[in-house]
């Protein structure tokens, strides 16, 4: 099942060298590379709302307490007033703020999903150039004995 599975991945990669083998891994960590640089940009643009994100997220979770407040049952309205107090100062509506949320995470989502399969990639890159150079030795040793068995019974024809 290992086999099949490098065999296809070296197929769908048009791998059929050592030297294309080491391209592929060298792009794929190149690839890497540049993901986790625009993963770093968006959790600081994350970093950056994470006050306005918590209170936005505190709002909406306290949204019962408020309720219960104005009933007349006191409970958590100071986060609640807090939250929103940050919210309506803040600029921005509520509505782009969790849409901008929800556009961070997705992307964020979405890069290390292709930084696992990138990851992925190097590790067969690795797996299979090992094998391959537990193959060759097995290949040469199989090929010596194989031609000391030759020699061994061309000598004993010869008497």
């Amino acid at each position: 099942e290992t086999y099949k599975a490098r065999l296809k991945f070296l197929q769908e990669n048009g791998i059929s060298t050592a030297d294309d083998l080491t391209t592929c891994m060298q792009r794929a960590e190149n690839a890497v590379t540049q993901l986790a640089k625009q993963r770093t940009i968006l959790n600081v643009r994350k970093k950056k709302r994470k006050k306005l994100f918590d209170a936005l997220a505190a709002e909406e979770s306290l949204a019962v307490s408020k309720a219960l407040y104005e009933e007349g049952l006191s409970g958590m309205e100071t986060e609640y007033a807090e939250a929103k107090a940050v919210l309506d100062a803040c600029g921005f509506s509520r509505q782009a703020l969790t849409e901008e949320k929800a556009d961070i995470y997705e992307q964020l989502a979405q890069l290390n999903k292709q930084i696992r399969a990138e990851r992925q990639k190097i590790k067969l890159c690795r797996e299979i150039a090992d094998s391959a150079a537990v193959m060759q030795r097995d290949v040469a040793a199989q090929e010596k004995s194989l031609h000391e068995k030759e020699t061994e019974h061309s000598f004993t024809n010869r008497r």
